[in-house]
């Protein structure tokens, strides 16, 4: 008996798949969320000035004319130049100093700096000073986090095939958890980093294990479900997180609050069950047999006695053979594979570009940041009732081109650059991309997932991963650019979508398939399928698997 025909019989979205979903899903998506923005809370950095010779208290706002330090126009307004003050022997006040009498020679910040905490709190970044000829280490600091990711990506994913999904998921929880509260008691530039490094090395495993664990449990038809209450957890908490930091106003505590609750998983360890798809593909078939019989028991089903027979691939010692190079032995599956690395790349790219580039839009760093999380759900309904009509290829197809147009329209329209309106007119296109990388960025995850072998899926999601997270670090210099031209970060983008758009529509169609288990059935996927095929063209064709589940 195949276990695709097991996991029918047992139920494919049960009780017991639901429970996986409420209690695994949906707590990973929203502390990934909170443990990733947590990082961007941490090292902000508002705005300050030097701090003057006998000044101990600043009690007036950084608009105030009545300070001996030199000004500057900055973001329209006139405001404290942030790291030079003036020569004198006098540093005090004078209180009576026209902004017109305020000339002389200027030197770097002597007695450290001024912050304005009015809207912001004190961070790590203004504990420490990084600002003026430290600046650049707030950069550091994110990228140390994500090389942390790249490299965690390989070794978890290596977990996750060679040890199973349980152990990934369960390490991962912990060495965040410790790393995280760690963080809230470092006092230097290097220890912070070093715990940093190990956040950013579990931020993925800890919401794509749990849930590719999940999606091996659950049949072709609610697969769609789970990208989105897996998605409906992350925005929600994404929205949520500036408002804790608001609330508590103190970044240490900030650590604790959103590191001290992924101790939650590891805790309840024995309830999180391993993937039974994975132990048939590393021969374990009684402890595979002994799960299936949990989720038939849990679902109310019988539990058929052919089930002693279930096998998962003719040729087990393969499979236990199998490495990350059989990704790349055959060639549709080297081609599948490669197209799916470029696609992550640009993705992860490209999402994290009009992150950085369009967060700002209009108001303080909370409302921002809310807006920009919460402009995401549009993007749901379209995963929720276009993904399983269209399938998998045609919206990453339609969303990569609808992008691509969002940014290249501002070469179309040349004008937008000098208009009066072209703020408004450059957030409108940011947002659209914004929403179609979304869709993209989620239904990416789910087809790839579909597409690898099971005996894989690990290896294959953990180096797809780490192509996304060198996409990370080309984004900084894409939002440079911006410096040139404000919608440059769009057009950029916008040419590397086009190209996702036209290499996406050679990968086979997923929707109601069986996921493939051996690297026999992941080579064979798809071969008779028409490259312009359609689900909702072709309904006979992708309801064959519909049909068997009902049987």
């Amino acid at each position: 008996m195949d276990f695709n025909d097991a996991l029918q019989e047992v139920g494919d979205f049960g009780v017991y798949q639901k429970l996986l979903c409420m209690f695994l899903v949906v707590p990973s998506a929203s502390l990934c969320a909170l443990v990733y923005f947590t990082q961007f809370f941490i090292i902000l950095v508002p705005e300050h000035r030097c701090r003057l010779y006998e000044e101990e208290n600043f009690h007036l706002g950084l608009n105030s004319s009545n300070l001996t330090v030199p000004f500057e126009v900055r973001e329209g307004q006139v405001l404290p130049m942030q790291c030079e003050m003036y020569i004198s022997s006098n540093y005090s006040f004078n209180w009576e100093a026209n902004l017109s009498d305020r000339t002389g020679e200027t030197m770097k910040c002597q007695n450290g700096w001024i912050y304005d905490f009015s809207e912001l709190y004190p961070t790590v970044a203004t504990e420490m000073n990084w600002v003026c000829e430290h600046d650049q280490l707030p950069y550091q600091s994110q990228t140390i986090f994500y090389v942390g990711t790249s490299i965690g990506c390989i070794i978890f994913g290596l977990i996750a095939d060679r040890f199973g999904r349980r152990p990934s998921i369960i390490l991962s929880y912990v060495i965040a958890c410790v790393a995280g509260i760690g963080t809230a008691f470092t006092k230097s530039f290097y220890t912070f980093n070093f715990l940093r490094f190990f956040v950013g090395a579990t931020i993925i495993p800890l919401s794509e294990d749990p849930y590719v664990l999940s999606l091996e449990y659950i049949g072709v038809k609610k697969r769609t479900f789970v990208i989105i209450i897996w998605s409906m957890g992350y925005i929600v908490f994404s929205a949520i997180c500036p408002w804790i930091a608001f609330a508590l106003r103190d970044w240490r505590l900030l650590c604790i609050i959103t590191s001290a609750p992924l101790a939650a998983i590891p805790l309840c360890g024995k309830l999180i069950p391993e993937s039974a798809s994975w132990l048939l593909t590393r021969g374990r078939r009684k402890e595979a047999i002994k799960l299936l019989k949990i989720v038939a028991r849990i679902n109310k089903r019988d539990y058929s006695e052919e089930f002693a027979d279930i096998d998962c691939d003719k040729n087990e010692e393969a499979n236990l053979n199998t490495t990350a190079l059989d990704l790349f032995r055959t060639p549709r599956l080297r081609r599948n594979t490669l197209v799916l690395a470029v696609t992550w790349f640009v993705v992860y790219c490209c999402y994290h570009t009009n992150t950085q580039n369009a967060s700002n839009l209009g108001t303080n760093v909370y409302d921002s940041f809310t807006y920009s999380a919460l402009v995401e759900i549009p993007a749901l309904f379209v995963i929720l009732f276009g993904i399983d009509w269209l399938g998998r290829r045609w919206p990453v197809v339609f969303s990569s081109l609808l992008a691509g147009v969002a940014g290249i329209i501002i070469i179309i329209i040349p004008q937008v650059y000098d208009s009066v309106d072209s703020t408004k007119t450059y957030l409108g296109l940011a947002l659209i991309q914004r929403v179609t990388l979304t869709i993209v960025y989620n239904v990416i995850m789910q087809y790839s997932a579909e597409l690898l072998p099971t005996v894989l899926r690990g290896r294959g999601l953990a180096f797809l991963r780490l192509m996304g997270t060198l996409g990370l670090y080309l984004s900084p210099s894409i939002v440079y650019l911006s410096l040139t031209r404000p919608g440059l970060p769009l057009v950029v983008s916008g040419v590397l979508l086009f190209v996702i758009a036209a290499i996406t529509t050679i990968l086979p169609e997923t929707v109601h398939q069986h996921l493939p288990h051996s690297v026999e059935e992941g080579e064979n996927f798809g071969k008779d399928q028409h490259i312009l095929e359609c689900p909702c063209l072709n309904k006979r064709n992708y309801m064959g698997a519909d049909k068997e589940s009902s049987t």
